[in-house]
């Protein structure tokens, strides 16, 4: 993220931050993310870390946090003593419900289930909105969220009838189009996976 606030500080010939503070500069590049993840309504591919255990006689899961959509679960073999991940579950075997407002997995059956075993989850995630400096950008998002706050800093520095102001709004409406490129260019990598099945209640 850092990386990021400076090289938009930079495209701006504001290197030092004289104009636009780094917590300016987060905001913008927040914005950014949510013009991907609500008007463009973007994805990101997600592995769990194998959060979840199979537990005895147990039939329901909560889906990990991050997960907006879901394709697939994967459960845990152990393999000359390492643990695998190659066996589906079938999807026939699954569903999503929501238990207490919590999206949760139901199977329909434990057939699938070896108790003590990890399931894993793939699926989507919604854009990262970004809060703190510190953290990672979603992969495949860089050049987009470059360009999107990039608008934001010329519009927000493009006050005025100077040349630079001038510079600054011509720099604006080029940023724009660029990052509306952007927007339609990558459709396909950030649309939900075939088959997936969206998790309620995570807008």
């Amino acid at each position: 993220m850092s990386e990021l606030q400076t090289e938009v500080a930079l495209h701006a010939h504001d290197p030092s931050n004289g104009e636009l503070s780094a917590a300016q500069l987060l905001t913008f590049i927040a914005s950014a993310a949510r013009d991907a993840r609500h008007a463009a309504g973007w994805l990101i591919r997600l592995e769990d870390d194998e959060s979840l255990t199979v537990v005895s006689n147990t039939y329901e899961y909560t889906i990990p946090a991050s997960f907006a959509y879901i394709s697939h679960l994967e459960m845990e073999e152990i393999i000359s003593g390492t643990s695998v991940y190659v066996q589906e579950i079938p999807r026939s075997h699954w569903d999503i419900t929501i238990n207490a407002g919590v999206p949760a997995f139901k199977f329909n059956t434990i057939t699938q289930l070896t108790v003590g075993r990890r399931l894993k989850v793939h699926g989507q995630q919604r854009p990262t909105i970004y809060t703190v400096g510190t953290q990672t950008l979603d992969a495949g998002m860089e050049s987009f969220l470059r360009e999107r706050a990039l608008y934001f800093v010329f519009r927000y520095l493009g006050a005025g009838l100077s040349e630079l102001a001038r510079w600054r709004q011509q720099m604006a409406i080029q940023s724009w189009q660029t990052s509306e490129m952007f927007l339609r260019r990558h459709p396909q990598e950030f649309r939900a996976l075939p088959n997936a099945i969206e998790v309620p209640g995570r807008g």
